[in-house]
């Protein structure tokens, strides 16, 4: 494994990791530990660079201090690829895009902090955390090689878009779900244990929507799985996909634990979170390899 790759996946997982501790942090509430201050604690140790002994405080500022150093190692890792990999236009667009998405995630994480948590704010922070890790991801399988010509494609028949469709309606499926993760919605598989509830409240027609477009995925990534079969797609393609339906079944049981716990664990949150965006990932990552010819190195 050449250096880049080894540091574009030290830099993806370590968003996954950020993700996580980003939705325990807006589970359990320790959003609010700073108070408006950002992005130093509010009379804080060392003049706020540490945290007082407060939980929700130490919470929010593990996750801001993950978030710095995920940071840097993104900017690591533009560099490295325009000093390693500059004949890969792609790799380096993509880096680059990689910087600024995390320079405005920041400005973004700001906001949310001096207006209280708004919740399209926190919205739009998600969004844009899954738009840093996707880049990453197709990153890392750009730079899975020490070649810098271009790649022989591997894609038939369109199939790198149905993988892109997937990937995005995972996507699509996650911001919906994260716009009423806190609000508790009895029943399951169905809301309000009704096939069609009363739906003028728009909380409840974003989670019905959530729900039923949970169940055309299964049937979606059911149909990825049996393709990269029929298509004769490489081994570790086919892998990757594997992964992406595994992890969503195993998210979908998770989607209906958070209801039976009526949505009070933060565990569950952060689980459900980390189950969807490895869908996301995983898909976005197979999306790359189909449609560039890589196969990612076992290195």
């Amino acid at each position: 494994m050449n250096s880049t790759n080894r540091l574009a996946r030290i830099s993806l997982l370590r968003t996954f990791v950020l993700i996580g501790i980003g939705g325990f942090t807006r589970g359990s509430g320790s959003g609010y530990g700073f108070s408006d201050r950002w992005p130093l604690c509010v009379d804080g140790l060392l003049g706020g660079l540490l945290p007082r002994g407060e939980y929700h405080m130490v919470v929010e500022w593990l996750h801001r201090w993950v978030a710095a150093i995920v940071g840097i190692l993104i900017l690591s890792t533009a560099i490295s690829i325009r000093k390693n990999f500059r004949n890969n236009q792609t790799a380096l667009k993509l880096s680059f895009a990689a910087v600024v998405a995390v320079v405005v995630q920041a400005l973004i994480g700001r906001g949310v902090v001096k207006a209280d948590l708004d919740s399209d704010l926190v919205a739009i922070h998600l969004a844009i955390s899954m738009v840093v890790i996707a880049l990453l991801a197709v990153i890392a399988v750009l730079v899975s090689t020490n070649k810098n010509e271009n790649l022989k494609a591997t894609d038939t028949t369109g199939w790198s878009r149905l993988l892109a469709l997937g990937a995005f309606g995972s996507y699509a499926l996650l911001l919906l779900g994260a716009y009423v993760h806190n609000r508790y919605f009895s029943g399951w598989p169905l809301v309000n244990n009704q096939l069609k509830p009363d739906m003028s409240d728009q909380y409840t027609f974003v989670h019905y929507l959530h729900r039923f477009a949970a169940g055309l995925g299964i049937i979606y990534i059911a149909y990825l799985v049996s393709n990269t079969i029929k298509r004769h797609r490489p081994k570790n393609e086919r892998l990757i996909v594997y992964l992406a339906a595994i992890a969503y079944g195993i998210n979908v049981l998770l989607g209906a634990v958070h209801v039976f716990t009526e949505v009070s664990s933060s565990a569950v949150v952060t689980a459900h979170l980390l189950g969807a965006c490895a869908v996301w990932v995983l898909l976005i990552a197979s999306t790359s390899m189909a449609r560039f010819g890589i196969t990612l190195s076992k290195n």
